[in-house]
């Protein structure tokens, strides 16, 4: 299996909990690896670099994945960026999501002899993705005005349907499974038996607590606004850091809600899109779609 994202649905605690329980999941036949290896010591390069490229430096990863399944161990590779980044053009360009997500599905499989492959893709209403990613451009020190974060976007044209059947077209992906970042809310734990093909009966730990996760949720309105100030008073800090205070001072929550560009009437009209699309997707051959 192959988890590929998307950005901003919350794949960083499900890979965390993944991590915390790789012990766990290997004792039922399933190894794990996620951005903790596959950004590092078995790190995956850009996968626009030319085949034989790929091919020498992913023998390490390809090395492993053989000898797992040489002893009946499945794997499952996690890591969100195989796709793209979280931020335009890459993200979505016009009218479509990640559009270089096939060509660098393609690719990683080619370069790990990988068969009969089943992607693991979760979606999201795509207007709260595209302010979502738009927010974590300030966490990543790289603030833009949300207009120019998607001049090149058209987000009401944006479908997911319309990315997982450009995925079904990869010759070595067998199979797509998908769900819905909203529904799983709180649910990460049924989420990773499911991907893992645990027993329900398997306990699994929470991952420690790390301070850095506080930002994962994205700065609050009120954080953004107040930044310019923050800047302008601390000159000292960079914007990362100026943008971490503010959110200390302004944490995103009811009593500081998250930035919202769009209209009332956007956000209903997408929502109802977004159902649509769902179920255009449900009716895909060799589609998925994981119930909580």
């Amino acid at each position: 299996m192959l988890h590929i994202g998307a950005h901003k649905t919350a794949s960083t605690y499900l890979q965390k909990l993944c991590l915390a329980n790789a012990g766990r999941l290997a004792a039922q036949g399933c190894l794990y690896l996620g951005p903790e290896r596959l950004r590092r010591d078995l790190v995956i390069p850009s996968l626009d670099r030319p085949a034989p490229v790929l091919r020498r430096k992913t023998a390490l990863l390809r090395r492993l994945l053989t000898e797992a399944r040489a002893t009946g161990m499945r794997a499952l590779l996690s890591n969100e960026n195989t796709i793209g980044g979280p931020r335009p053009p890459i993200m979505a360009c016009g009218t479509q999501l990640y559009p270089k997500a096939e060509s660098h599905v393609s690719a990683l499989l080619d370069a790990l002899d990988l068969e009969g492959v089943t992607l693991c893709l979760a979606l999201r209403d795509p207007l709260g993705l595209l302010v979502s990613a738009w927010g974590h451009q300030y966490l990543a020190g790289r603030p833009v005005a949300f207009d120019d974060f998607i001049a090149e976007v058209a987000p009401e044209a944006l479908r997911w349907s319309e990315l997982v059947a450009r995925l079904l077209t990869c010759e070595r992906v067998a199979r797509v499974h998908l769900w819905q970042f909203e529904a799983f809310h709180g649910k990460a734990p049924a989420l990773v038996r499911a991907l893992a093909g645990l027993p329900d009966e398997i306990a699994l730990n929470e991952p420690p607590e790390h301070p850095g996760w506080t930002y994962l949720i994205g700065p609050s309105a009120r954080a953004l606004t107040s930044l310019p100030r923050v800047m302008r008073h601390n000159p000292e800090l960079s914007a990362k850091d100026a943008l971490r205070r503010a959110m200390r001072r302004y944490p995103k929550s009811s009593a500081y809600p998250g930035p919202q560009p769009f209209t009332h009437a956007q956000i209903a009209a997408s929502g109802r899109r977004y159902a649509q699309d769902l179920a255009a997707i449900a009716d895909l051959p060799g589609v998925t779609c994981l119930q909580p």
